[in-house]
């Protein structure tokens, strides 16, 4: 008796057991349902978002009197909110506006903030009469340019190149040549000794036009045989705030430079800050990009020696040209030169007024 009142025990154990797992594997089984149809719906949500921003893309030149514009262009860049960018966009947009074309900044229409290949993507999608791209060395960059070439969309990357993509031309300046002056200006500071040099380099490793500018930094240098040593700092350059901590942080844990040159109009504004807010005006001597009205102001106090500035207009209207001629013809040249122009204390007011350019030699 006692032996079946335990076999009974134990089968009551074994349906409990067995129910316990049937609730599991129902719970476990309900919950993967709902996790795919989560992501399901996540999916779903992005394919919309991305159709009806390439719809938004198509009607754009509809709601802009279409009978006006022959071709839609679109400008893509890293960094859309800069004051290089947005005068090389204008510049862009004006000369298109005189050849029958309009010219879009891809993203400042879009609620997301996407990355620059998902924008490139996006633009290949809609199928753009042409791309004006700020470039870089990645692989995934030059696949982009293969697939838009493939559609016949032609590319025109600026400023940035992707030498092993499928680009049509490329607008910029020399970066060896920049290198080189950047050199001749530490080379003209003559009213103290300069023995170190810091050179503020993005930490995007996609951006191999800043190593041949390093080089023409350490080759001019190097002639003058003034024992000049020339070193690098790698700054974020994913935003603003990461830019300006790196820069602060290189600050207090590394040895102060006689000088700081800054390959980028953000890395300018933020070691300019920096110089400011740690009372370092006077004991370094920086030698910036561009010509902000912030950086034109820190020359005119004497915080930043000299920028060098890339005329943003020529820049803007060569990429609308390219596109045209390679379109009309079929051809266009590989290579569009753009000037540059140093901006000193001596020049500075003409810019801060309004002044015209001065292009070097």
């Amino acid at each position: 008796m006692a032996g079946w009142d335990k076999r009974k025990a134990m089968g009551k154990n074994k349906d409990k057991i067995q129910q316990k797992y049937t609730e599991s594997d129902r719970t476990l089984v309900i919950g993967c349902i709902c996790s795919v149809a989560f992501i399901l719906c996540i999916a779903a949500g992005s394919m919309l978002f991305f159709r009806e921003s390439m719809q938004r893309s198509e009607r754009l030149l509809e709601n802009t009197d279409a009978e006006a514009y022959d071709a839609y262009y679109v400008m893509i860049s890293s960094d859309r909110s800069s004051a290089f960018w947005r005068s090389v966009y204008e510049s862009a947009r004006e000369e298109g506006r005189k050849k029958g074309v309009y010219v879009e900044m891809l993203g400042d229409n879009l609620s997301t903030d996407y990355s620059r290949e998902d924008l490139l993507g996006i633009a290949i999608a809609s199928n753009v009469d042409g791309i004006i791209l700020e470039g870089d060395e990645s692989g995934i960059t030059a696949e982009y340019l293969e697939t838009a070439d493939e559609k016949g969309i032609p590319v025109v990357t600026v400023l940035k190149d992707n030498s092993q993509g499928i680009r049509k031309s490329f607008v910029g300046v020399s970066n060896y040549n920049l290198g080189r002056e950047y050199g001749r200006q530490v080379l003209s500071i003559t009213d103290k000794e300069v023995k170190d040099v810091l050179v503020l380099m993005s930490a995007d490793a996609q951006d191999s036009g800043q190593n041949i500018i390093f080089s023409g930094i350490q080759e001019t240098l190097e002639q003058d045989g003034g024992g000049i040593r020339v070193r690098t700092a790698a700054v974020e350059n994913k935003g603003a705030f990461d830019a300006e901590e790196s820069i602060r942080h290189m600050f207090l844990e590394t040895e102060l430079p006689d000088v700081v040159i800054c390959l980028e109009e953000l890395f300018t504004s933020c070691t300019y800050q920096a110089v400011v807010d740690y009372n370092l005006v006077g004991e370094m001597d920086i030698i910036g990009f561009y010509d902000s009205e912030t950086i034109l102001k820190a020359i005119e106090r004497n915080v930043v020696r000299s920028t060098i500035s890339i005329d943003t207009q020529e820049m803007g209207q060569y990429c609308v040209q390219a596109l045209n001629e390679y379109r009309s013809n079929g051809y266009v040249s590989e290579y569009f030169g753009v000037g540059t122009n140093l901006i000193t204390t001596q020049n500075v007011r003409e810019y801060l007024g309004g002044g015209a350019y001065e292009q070097n030699p």
